[in-house]
This record gives C-alpha cells, sequence and structure tokens, in this order.
C-alpha cells in the first residue's frame, strides 16, 4: 500500500513538472534583448583624454623663454645710402635664425630688392640686410625654380580644373604629363595652406557628426570616412579618413574646433555612436577655474543655475505663481523639446 501511494506522488510530481510551462526560445530572447537594450552611462571626459589636446599643453607648458622683442630695422640700420624703391610687403625673411624671420610688414621687417633674374620673366629677388640672405620672390610657391612662363602653367591648370585629363593636356598644350603632373601637385599643395588659412573662425550653430564606410575591391579593410556638416550651408569642415576608433573621433573634434570661431559652441546631432560624445566633451566642455568634478555632472544634469534662455530674465515670486498656475498646461511640449536638444548638443 505505501509502495502504491509513493509512486502515485511521484507521478504527479513528475506530471507538473512537464506540464510546468518553460521559457521559449522567443521568450529567452525577448528578456535577452531587454537587458543589451539598457543605456549604459555616459560620463564626460576632459581635454586630457584627446591626444592632440595633450600635445598642446605639453608644448606650453615646457616652452622656453619668451623672445626678446624685435626692433623696426628702420631704425637700426645706418641712415646712409639710398632709399627703399622696391615694394616688399608680404614677403618674409626665410632665414629662421634671422631676428626679422617670418615678418611681413614693410615698416618693420629688413628687405631690399637685389635686382632681378630668369631668362623666360624677370623675377624679383630680395636680400636681408640683417641677416645677409638672399631669396626669390617665388620661394614657397608653385612657381618656384621653374622655368615655364607662368601665363602657360596657369592656362594648364585652369584646363584641368575644368577636368581636362592629363594625359590629353600632354597631346593639347605639348607639355610632358609628368611635368604636369608635378604642376598639378605644387598647386593642390599651395592650395591646402591657403584653404586652412582662409577657412577658419567660422560661426556654425549646428553641425551634424557622422561616418561613411566602403570596402576597396582590392583590400578586404572596411575604410571609415568621417563626416562634419553644416545643414544649413552644405559645407564639410572636417573630412577624416581612419578606423571607427575613440583616436580618429578626438581627431575629427579637435579639427573642428581649430576651424570654429573663439566662444562658438554649436549644436551637434549625430547617429548616437558613443565617440562622439566623448570626442565633443573633451575638446569643448571646459570647467572654470576652481571647478570640480561634481560641478562637472551638476552642469550636465542642468545645475543649480536657472534654466533661462538668451534674453529671458528671472521673475519675481508672486508673479511668477501667478503666470505658472496658467501656462502649465501649454508648458509640457517646450520642456520635451528643451531636453531632447541639450541630449542632441551631448552627441547622445
Amino acid at each position: 500500500m505505501n509502495q502504491q501511494v509513493f509512486f502515485l506522488l511521484f507521478s504527479l510530481v513528475l506530471l507538473c513538472a512537464l506540464c510546468w510551462p518553460h521559457p521559449g526560445p522567443a521568450q529567452s530572447r525577448a528578456a535577452a534583448k531587454m537587458r543589451t537594450t539598457l543605456h549604459r552611462l555616459l560620463k564626460p571626459r576632459c581635454p586630457d583624454d584627446c591626444p592632440a589636446c595633450r600635445l598642446v599643453s605639453t608644448a606650453s607648458s615646457g616652452g622656453g623663454p619668451a623672445p626678446l622683442p624685435v626692433r623696426p630695422w628702420c631704425e637700426v640700420k645706418s641712415r646712409r645710402g639710398a632709399p627703399k624703391r622696391v615694394n616688399t610687403e608680404g614677403f618674409a625673411c626665410p632665414n629662421p635664425q634671422c631676428a626679422y624671420f617670418g615678418i611681413t610688414d614693410a615698416q618693420f621687417h629688413a628687405l631690399v630688392g637685389d635686382g632681378k633674374h630668369g631668362h623666360a620673366e624677370q623675377i624679383q629677388t630680395f636680400r636681408g640686410p640683417a641677416c645677409r640672405t638672399t631669396f626669390s620672390a617665388r620661394r614657397h610657391t608653385p612657381l618656384y625654380r621653374l622655368k615655364t612662363p607662368a601665363h602657360q602653367i596657369a592656362m594648364v591648370l585652369s584646363a584641368l580644373a575644368e577636368g581636362l585629363d592629363p594625359s590629353a593636356a600632354e597631346r593639347v598644350f605639348g607639355y610632358r604629363q609628368a611635368t604636369i603632373t608635378t604642376w598639378l601637385t605644387r598647386a593642390g599643395d599651395q592650395a591646402q595652406i591657403l584653404h586652412e588659412r582662409s577657412f577658419c573662425h567660422l560661426h556654425l550653430p549646428h553641425l551634424q557628426l557622422d561616418e561613411l564606410h566602403t570596402r576597396l575591391r582590392s583590400s578586404k579593410q572596411v575604410l571609415w570616412l568621417w563626416l562634419v556638416i553644416d545643414p544649413l550651408t552644405k559645407i564639410l569642415p572636417v573630412l577624416q579618413l581612419g578606423p571607427r576608433t575613440q583616436h580618429t573621433a578626438h581627431l575629427v573634434i579637435h579639427s573642428l574646433q581649430h576651424l570654429l570661431a573663439s566662444g562658438c559652441l554649436p549644436l551637434f546631432t549625430s547617429d548616437g555612436l558613443n565617440l562622439y560624445f566623448y570626442a565633443a566633451l573633451g575638446s569643448f566642455w571646459t570647467l572654470a577655474p576652481g571647478g570640480s568634478e561634481r560641478a562637472e555632472h551638476a552642469s550636465l544634469a542642468g545645475g543649480d543655475e536657472p534654466d533661462l534662455r538668451p534674453g529671458e530674465k528671472m521673475l519675481p515670486a508672486a508673479q511668477a505663481d501667478s503666470r505658472d498656475a496658467r501656462d502649465a498646461s501649454g508648458d509640457t511640449g517646450r520642456s520635451h523639446s528643451r531636453e531632447a536638444s541639450d541630449w542632441a548638443s551631448l552627441g547622445g
């Protein structure tokens, strides 16, 4: 009798275990998805996390003594001799050992004309009386030490800019393709220098951060092209080719910071890549003197300061209470949009 009762109870337990609902594959995937969709708290960084910022801070802190002020050459030279007849404005002495190195002001530097040279064209030569260095007016230009007339080189480069192939330019103008390629390379280097000097101090209120990837036919490596786009003017301030790493993100944001005007803090929007968040805070997010980590986290959350837009001001307590009761129903949209814009500005 006892054996029958034990066998009956064992059968009931086994039947309950078989009939009890177990989580299936769909439920397991849903649970795993819920676990993976939990957002990790992004902590702000400081400029020390950017390699370029560290190099700049190290170079500035380890610099030598400040150079002594240089007197204008007109006050140093003798009053005797012929007056200066050649305009030297915009030219500078190329000798790094000279006290007037890199100074382009004609009223300050020590440059005079020293005749002309060249068979096809007359090219001006300058001389620095302070260091006795002579150089051509075409130094550090695409035309330096080229014997072809400048107007013919300009004609070939204009045709190439219009889309003419270098091999076709060889047949049209009669110059070798290797020579034309050299001219094109020199012009490209000079254009890059001009672009870096002119394309700066930009005021861009909104910037989009994105990256494109492609795969070459002859290589299995994936190439990433980082882009910074202004949606208003459609310009591309920064183009960076590199892997999808934190180091490249720092290079992109750091290059952008050098192009923007002083004090310009644009609104960043991206595809949600965390690398932008860390890079943007590393280059743009700075603390006031005496700030702390707690103050930095408080500024991210809104801080203790009143959340006012430009042009707004605080109201008296009584007037503010009356307006709060009247505008409570219509204020939710503004708060939600403001929160979304704040998160977008942080790269999230």
